[in-house]
């Protein structure tokens, strides 16, 4: 890949796609990627990281090790569905999609959602490396979840404070999308905007999801018989593509202020692009997100216009901080699910566990270190707002 150089970008990173190649190749004794769509991603991925995002050598060795990871992922796979062609044949049956923008209680919901034994979640420890899937009942055994457990142990309290992270509990889609090289993801841990922008109108991204549900049905292929629960922000971008491939998908979005929204993002983005770069420029995160949050926005109201998908469930984040345990059971109401008692208590303990902000401390979100006018980003959301009358100055 050819160096560009800029005034300013430290070009001592020598990351190549072969070498990628070789490092997988070399840590899981395989060597076929399968179909040759992922490179061009990863090429531009490189290029963009290497021209835009600042990159210490801390950050370089992060981002290879995970570019490497996905590529090992990606020869495991392959090499998995070769010799075990049936789980091509598994039913993707009617999973429930937190469709929504980020930093508005998915990830809590998730988790409540996880307690139900009819459901199934990507959990941290094996969405990150697929292969083989995970036996029904306990895997304390596998490798996998002690080295995720080691790896929660060392993330920097500021992350954990922001959002719920633990190896044995669900984490989000984009792990499996990953896998494919491509997306937009990146655009939170490094400066990438020529590769999110590429990424977010990329045509070939059918087949991405294409390969992330052949990973459900991989990652199910050994415990049949649940309902998939899945969350994933990036969804909102290609909720056609994510449609092809889960027709019967049961969407829940939740709505929160989005300049509450806004301000969560810009602050997460901060700290995670501060772990691979010294050169972090509060006013571009903040012009980033808005511009992140503004396509997602786009592709919900463009999508939900077409009436094609099953009803979506609509969620007030307010609601659902103030009584979770309601707000699940309509959830599960309105999608025509059951809960018992069993569960219900489940759900009850972790709530317990897990108290959230108290409303009466809400505070207006403070856009101005992220060099944004409130006015102005009210008039970004205005559409979204009114069709959905979601509060502003809400929590």
């Amino acid at each position: 890949m050819n160096r560009l150089g800029p005034e300013g970008v430290d070009d001592r990173m020598e990351i190549t796609v072969s070498e990628l190649q070789r490092e997988a190749r070399e840590r899981v004794g395989l060597d076929d990627f399968g179909a040759d769509d992922w490179r061009e991603p990863l090429e531009r991925l490189l290029e963009s990281a290497h021209s835009e995002a600042h990159l210490t050598a801390n950050g370089r060795a992060l981002m290879r090790k995970q570019l490497v990871d996905r590529l090992a992922n990606r020869l495991e796979i392959e090499d998995w569905v070769r010799r075990h062609p049936e789980v091509r044949d598994e039913e993707v049956t009617a999973p429930i999609v937190l469709a929504t923008l980020p930093r508005t209680g998915q990830t809590a919901a998730g988790w409540i959602l996880d307690r139900d034994p009819a459901n199934r979640s990507l959990l941290t420890w094996f969405v990150k490396r697929p292969c083989p899937p995970p036996w029904p009942g306990a895997n304390a055994d596998d490798p996998r979840l002690a080295h995720e457990r080691a790896m929660v142990s060392l993330m920097p309290r500021e992350i954990l404070d922001l959002h719920l992270y633990d190896a044995e509990e669900p984490d989000e889609c984009h792990w499996l999308i990953s896998n494919a090289l491509r997306t937009p993801h990146e655009i939170y841990a490094m400066r990438v905007p020529a590769y999110y922008r590429w990424v977010r109108d990329d045509p070939g991204i059918a087949s991405a999801y294409a390969y992330y549900r052949l990973q459900l049905q991989l990652l199910q292929s050994r415990t049949p018989g649940r309902r998939w629960v899945l969350k994933n922000s990036p969804h909102l971008l290609y909720l056609d593509a994510l449609h092809e491939v889960l027709p019967d998908a049961i969407y829940v979005q939740f709505h929160r202020d989005p300049a509450k929204v806004l301000a969560s993002n810009c602050r997460l983005t901060m700290i995670l692009r501060g772990l691979a770069s010294d050169r972090v420029d509060a006013r571009e995160v903040g012009e980033s997100m808005l511009g992140l949050l503004r396509d997602y926005l786009e592709g919900l109201l463009r999508f939900r216009g077409k009436d094609v998908s099953r009803p979506w469930i609509d969620v007030r984040f307010r609601d659902f901080v103030s009584d979770p345990l309601r707000v699940i059971e309509e959830i599960h109401t309105k999608a025509g699910l059951a809960l018992d008692d069993q569960t219900r208590r489940a759900m009850a303990d972790w709530v317990g566990a897990h108290p959230r902000q108290d409303l009466t401390r809400a505070r207006p979100a403070d856009l101005r270190p992220y060099g944004l006018d409130a006015e102005a980003v009210r008039e970004v959301f205005a559409e979204y707002v009114g069709k959905f009358d979601v509060d502003y100055d809400g929590i």
